[in-house]
């Protein structure tokens, strides 16, 4: 329900009806005519999948939360197609989304789950006062030629990307109209709501896999529609990381992209947070999550992987701090210090086969007690 004090944001309202409207009964005529080309739909995903990895490698990762670095070619792609989703310019994006974790789910959250689920997927879009928005938490975006191009024309670039590119390219196997419905509207509404689906699903249903201090929950399901942006809770928690999901198992396409990126020197400085730091969240929460019994075998257990994982940090910061270190600053022989850095080695190694045992002994009693409860 629109509080009444909030006017109705009548471009926002008109475009995000009318836009999926055309798309899906458009989109239903023409199968019903058998008019939709296996070229157009292969179009329609080529161009999804830029515009998902423009939001999330982009305009979220990049951005909003600067986990990596890119080289220019690679933002302007990212600004292009990032802004042929009809989800605004970065600028907007941005400020909006720092603004989600600075106050998540307070009033001063854009999109606040305490809303309802309604109001976080699109509803506080109807009622959006783009006046009202400040945009002093993104003046380092602003130093960016590229990002102030893209905010001063991002309607033009938006349309040529978003509808008008689609039906030229469909325009080479006489399909223009459905470069315009299918490559065009109905895909823009997809990339639209999947990102929505983040501010809506993934803050009510799922796992608080590392803290319950906030609604943002992991959701598998939700990953496989937004290029790996499901691991929400994940995310909220350690939102200067590059990656979204950390197991193999896990579907995070936009790790992987951005990897490559990196490999072929596109990329640089990912920034990534420390084992021990993630698995110290992860135990803490499997430990409120266990019940009552063996109250004081989970307490033991919970102790001593903290303290080996607390030992663990120290000496592999002091590792990595000596691997940087020169021998005229340390002034020791070479000798010394090849044995200190592989005595140092050693422990680490040590200290890391020790927490896998007592993580696997974790794990068996976390699965234990689940089947139990």
């Amino acid at each position: 329900m629109i509080a009444p004090q909030k006017k109705i944001n009548w471009l926002n309202t008109l475009f995000l009806t009318i836009n999926p409207a055309v798309a899906l009964i458009g989109t239903i005529v023409l199968g019903c005519l058998h008019m939709i080309y296996w070229q157009t739909i292969l179009l329609t995903v080529i161009l999804a999948a830029f515009g998902g990895m423009g939001i999330t490698a982009g305009y979220h990762r990049l951005f909003s939360h600067q986990s990596y670095k890119a080289a220019w070619p690679v933002r302007l792609v990212f600004l292009l197609f990032g802004g042929a989703t009809f989800e605004g310019s970065v600028l907007e994006w941005c400020t909006d989304h720092r603004n989600h974790h600075l106050y998540t789910d307070t009033p001063k959250d854009p999109y606040s789950i305490k809303g309802g689920f309604w109001y976080a997927h699109i509803g506080w879009l109807f009622t959006l006062d783009p006046s009202k928005r400040d945009y002093s938490n993104v003046a380092d975006l602003q130093k960016d030629p590229l990002v102030r191009f893209q905010d001063k024309f991002y309607i033009p670039i938006a349309i040529m990307i978003g509808y008008v590119l689609p039906v030229l390219i469909a325009l080479c196997w006489g399909d223009w109209i459905g470069g315009l419905v299918i490559a065009g509207a109905l895909r823009i509404t997809f990339s639209q709501h999947t990102t929505f689906f983040i501010n809506s699903v993934c803050h009510m249903f799922g796992k608080s896999t590392y803290s319950d201090k906030h609604t943002a929950r992991d959701n598998w399901l939700t990953a496989i529609f937004t290029f790996g942006e499901g691991y929400h809770n994940f995310h909220h928690q350690f939102p200067l990381e590059y990656r979204n999901a950390i197991r193999f198992y896990q579907y995070d396409p936009t790790k992987w992209l951005i990897r490559t990126l990196a490999f072929f020197g596109l990329a640089t400085d990912l920034k990534k947070i420390s084992k021990q730091k993630i698995l110290k969240y992860k135990i803490t929460m499997d430990k409120k999550q266990l019940g009552e019994e063996p109250k004081t075998k989970i307490e033991a257990l919970y102790e001593s992987i903290i303290t080996v994982l607390s030992k663990a940090d120290h000496v592999e910061t002091s590792y990595q701090k000596l691997k940087r270190c020169k021998l005229a600053d340390l002034q020791i022989k070479a000798d010394e210090y090849k044995l200190l850095l592989k005595k140092q080695h050693h422990e680490l190694k040590a200290l890391q086969f020790k927490l896998k045992q007592l993580i696997k002994e974790w794990q068996y009693l976390v699965t234990r007690q689940a089947v139990m409860q």
